[in-house]
């Protein structure tokens, strides 16, 4: 099987001339693209559908997406969105919720983060859907085999949020936990338009299941702080110096590199597997070794080039990420943006 990785940063000035969308009225004069501007998930709002659904139309190609709804309101596969909320939700802070937070609006204020696309500013690509990654099901099938020459692949705010700060932000990071205390000093909301003092807060946001997860970053920190320490012991062991003991704790701690949330798009024909493309979503430094300068969480729409995959009919999206529990099973939230696909003609 072929193997193949992509990662083009274009961003998302770039990204306006990859598919047509409107904005405030202007159309953008570009190549037919799947935009999901057909669509009605309404305005700045969300739809799990029912079961799979079409997108796209003679001229840009059609596709269908897999989705499967479930009795309790989640999915996998793909749900329709029009939102793009970019910070904490306010009713979760200690210092905004009102007294009485129902599970109901618990969920509200958390799907509010999972199905908004995060860009820095205002999204300007309308529509688009939002992949719940489960086994085999983020699937699109093609109604005819071609060659797709890419797609605007982005992070939701849940993702983002939880990748760049974790489950809680203040002013007053751990560094033991490497998470920020809830009873630390109050901040902004991040990327919120209110400046006022009186808007600072401490703010909180819960993992998958509940669970409080730290930043890609802090990941980084304790797995530098455990292999420096693993090191360090076995230098003692040894009857080594202590100036040895320390020289290999610090070489140990450099050589360590941990973080990443990795996206592969899987490409079939006839049923016959042709390839797989990887894209970071979000990656620390030395991670790739291929790019070890590499070092960004995806805060835009980005192009993910899949032209390598040759010609399909279907494509399996799957997520892989270096935030696992002790069952190695992903902690990070498995969700991520589509948008702009591009089927050559």
């Amino acid at each position: 099987m072929k193997r193949y990785s992509f990662l083009s940063v274009i961003l998302l000035s770039a990204i306006l001339f990859a598919c047509k969308k409107e904005d405030k009225g202007v159309a953008v004069p570009v190549p037919h693209d799947i935009t999901f501007e057909e669509l009605e998930p309404g305005e700045l709002s969300f739809v799990i559908p029912d079961g799979p659904f079409s997108a796209g139309n003679a001229s840009s190609g059609r596709v269908t997406l897999n989705t499967k709804k479930n009795p309790d309101g989640s999915f996998t596969g793909f749900a329709m969105s029009g939102k793009n909320w970019r910070s904490y939700p306010w009713n979760l802070s200690p210092d905004f919720a009102p007294a009485t937070v129902t599970p109901e609006q618990v969920k509200a204020a958390i799907d509010s983060c999972i199905f908004s696309v995060y860009t820095t500013r205002p999204n300007y690509t309308g529509n688009y859907v939002v992949a719940s990654v489960k086994d085999d099901d983020a699937a699109i099938t093609l109604d005819r085999p071609a060659v797709v020459e890419h797609i605007l692949v982005a992070n939701t705010t849940y993702n983002y949020l939880l990748e760049t700060y974790g489950s809680t932000f203040s002013g007053t990071l751990n560094p033991t936990t490497q998470a920020y205390d809830m009873s630390g000093t109050k901040v902004r909301n991040p990327n919120n338009s209110n400046t006022s003092t009186e808007r600072y807060g401490r703010f909180t946001l819960p993992g998958p299941g509940g669970a409080t997860l730290i930043s890609l970053a802090g990941q980084e920190t304790l797995a530098k702080r455990a292999a420096g320490t693993a090191a360090a012991d076995a230098a003692r062991l040894a009857g080594k110096s202590d100036e040895q003991v320390a020289a290999d704790s610090t070489a140990a701690a450099e050589a360590t590199a941990k973080g990443f949330v990795k996206l592969t798009a899987q490409g079939f024909n006839a049923e016959k597997s042709v390839g797989e493309v990887d894209f970071w979503l979000a990656i620390r430094t030395n991670v790739d070794p291929a790019l070890p300068a590499y070092n960004i969480i995806l805060g835009d729409w980005y192009k993910m080039d899949l032209s390598a995959l040759g010609t399909v009919d279907k494509i399996i999206f799957r997520l892989s990420s270096s935030d696992t529990d002790g069952s190695g099973n992903m902690r990070t939230p498995p969700y991520f943006c589509l948008d702009g696909i591009r089927i050559r003609q």
